[in-house]
């Protein structure tokens, strides 16, 4: 049987170091492979996702995304669709990109739009719009939340809002921690995981908390510290998350929509990965913008 050979690359997303944000392999052609093909490449690649790139369903779209999980196929998800975006700009792809910094990928939560940003003329990140408005699912047990991270519930604020799991594509379970000593000392519980995944709402991996802590506010925008845990899934933690941010800055948005609005997040300082993402929400919109920078770790053939 005649061999494949696929062309991959890795890149850091949410950074412009190497070693540090959150990394992505992205597969440019994947015509060739089969879903279960797809599934298997990201379980040997190991990392939160891979991305594999398609030539477009619709016409006027620049590609299909497909993402897949070590465990399953999702519907979207953050720095896949910034990281791929960048690739699609820097190597020959399956997609259909005639230079723009307007792309648009065909995925299974719907058609997500990405503006490349440029320094000296160089790609060197991208920004996304959220494929769906704030969605709030429902509100968790703030006892039971704290339990799953190893705090007290008087460690948990709820003076904007009650813990709870919402959405801009994929849910996740959102808590404001009272500082930073707290977020830095979560000790995962996974017993307490496994009852708020009975509880509900859902979220992504049975269980997905995305804590965090503020560090500075102002009338139009907010810088935050988070962490985002899936002890269920995989992996036990995240070192960014775009998803989960577009989320957080809708739900850090409410009662201020008079003004464009923006919150820093930086994620993944305790795992050694710390990385910068930007998500701003424009007067008049309902929709969160993900953005953050990137850059090429590795490029390589998988032989199947």
């Amino acid at each position: 049987m005649k061999q494949k050979e696929i062309a991959y690359s890795i890149v850091d997303v949410f950074t412009d170091t190497r070693f540090r944000g959150n990394p992505l392999a992205v597969i440019h052609d994947g015509r060739a492979l089969d879903g279960e093909e797809m599934q298997s490449i990201t379980r040997e690649f190991g990392f939160s996702e891979t991305s594999f790139i398609l030539p477009p369903l619709n016409a006027g779209s620049t590609a299909q995304v497909r993402i897949f999980t070590p465990g399953e196929e999702v519907p979207f998800a953050g720095h896949p669709n910034i990281g791929t975006a960048y690739i699609v700009a820097t190597k020959q792809t399956a997609a259909s990109w005639d230079g723009a910094d307007e792309l648009s990928f065909d995925e299974l939560g719907g058609l997500v739009s990405i503006n490349l940003f440029r320094e000296n003329n160089q790609v060197v990140g991208a920004k996304l719009k959220a494929p769906q408005a704030l969605e709030i699912r429902g509100e968790c047990s703030s006892s039971l939340v704290a339990a799953c991270l190893g705090l007290k519930p008087d460690n948990i604020l709820e003076t904007r809002f009650k813990p709870c799991v919402a959405s801009v594509g994929l849910p996740f379970a959102f808590v404001e921690l009272s500082d930073l000593e707290t977020l830095q000392s979560i000790e995962l519980d996974i017993s307490s995981f496994k009852a708020a995944a009975k509880a509900g709402p859902e979220t992504v991996d049975g269980f997905s908390i995305c804590a965090f802590a503020v560090t500075k506010e102002d009338e139009i925008s907010i810088s935050v510290r988070s962490r985002v845990v899936s002890p269920l899934g995989h992996p036990i933690e995240d070192p960014a998350t775009g998803s989960a941010s577009g989320a957080l800055g809708g739900l850090l948005r409410r009662g201020r929509t008079n003004d464009d609005f923006t919150v820093n997040i930086t994620q993944g300082v305790e795992m050694g990965r710390p990385s910068q993402i930007t998500v701003t929400i424009p007067k008049g919109e309902d929709r969160s913008y993900v953005a953050g920078k990137c850059i090429s770790v590795a490029n390589g053939v998988l032989t199947l």
